[in-house]
């Protein structure tokens, strides 16, 4: 696992997660969130919106400009770096390129503004423009295999120029969703500060504030087992998430008594392969000398990482219970 790897499937959960500060709450909290909406003010309505619409945008994209370009630089760079004819070649998929820079688009012309975001975010989708010529002519040439009538000369030749646009995308990518954690770390903060004291919502911000900060510790813990007291610190996370999600339970089943166990689930699938990650990593099942396939390791990460975002993806929804 590369270290950029950390901000890419950072990137997917928080951005995930930043959805939340307009979640749906379990039982009849949804009925209190319709009537919170109808008195927000019409600038405010607007601003909302427009957030929703840029989350959407970032979720589709979820570091692909960034995996693209280190997934070439792994896999298609070498081949062109010789002489050797190619025999297979792949860019970024037109469709997604285009998807994402018209959610940019279409988010940035809305009404209403967000000083956080909206520079960002017309960066963003101005480095996409830019690309997009370049790898849409590459695109035909690879669908067609044109490769194999000259050998890799036009992929060759506008390399330079792709790898160089491409990385532009994926660094205007990398702080747009720097941007958008930094707003949601502030809103989820508001939102569980404002919760009254023991409330459903305040254990519910809780829980993601506290499965947010362990997920920017979960790389260290994979990769650098030596590194102990972000280990450490991976597991004192998870252990006030649990702590809140039993709270939550409690607050929850007082009101419905049936309780949500495909959320409660969900909670603790993450916090159960976080744990297991720290039992791992303290047997020295992740030490480079344990003979652990890497793509073990690559599994396991990912498996933490996906359970984050469906948790945080059942959460968003009207009625996740």
């Amino acid at each position: 696992m590369r270290h950029r790897d950390r901000a890419q499937m950072l990137g997917f959960a928080l951005l995930a997660a930043a959805c939340l500060a307009g979640c749906n709450g379990e039982g009849k909290d949804g009925a209190a969130k319709g009537t919170a909406t109808q008195s927000l003010s019409s600038a405010e309505q607007a601003e909302l919106a427009k957030s929703n619409a840029y989350i959407t945008a970032a979720n589709e994209s979820s570091g692909a400009f960034g995996n693209a370009l280190a997934t070439y630089r792994d896999t298609v760079s070498p081949k062109l770096s010789g002489n050797r004819p190619l025999e297979t070649y792949a860019v970024v998929p037109v469709q997604l390129v285009t998807k994402i820079r018209t959610r940019l688009e279409t988010a940035g012309a809305m009404q209403g503004s967000i000083p956080e975001l909206d520079p960002a975010a017309r960066d963003y989708a101005a480095a996409i423009a830019a690309f997009e010529p370049v790898n849409n002519g590459l695109s035909n040439y690879a669908q067609s295999k044109g490769f194999l009538t000259d050998g890799g000369a036009k992929a060759r030749a506008e390399d330079p120029a792709f790898v160089a646009s491409l990385a532009k995308v994926a660094d205007a990518e990398t702080v747009f969703y720097d941007k958008i954690e930094a707003r949601d770390e502030r809103l989820m903060r508001e939102a569980y500060d404002k919760a009254p004291e023991g409330s459903v919502e305040r254990y519910r911000a809780g829980i993601v504030l506290r499965g947010k900060a362990a997920m920017k510790e979960a790389l260290t813990v994979f990769t650098d087992p030596a590194d102990l007291a972000t280990r450490q610190a991976f597991a004192k996370n998870l252990d006030e998430m649990a702590g809140m999600v039993e709270n939550w339970d409690r607050v929850v089943r007082a009101e419905k008594p049936e309780g949500c166990p495909a959320l409660q689930g969900s909670f603790n699938s993450v916090i159960a392969d976080g744990r297991k990650a720290v039992q791992s990593a303290g047997e020295g099942r992740f030490d480079p000398n344990s003979g652990t396939p890497s793509f073990i390791l690559q599994q396991d990460y990912s498996r933490l990482q996906q359970n984050f975002s469906m948790m945080i993806l059942q959460l968003n929804q009207p009625f996740s219970c």
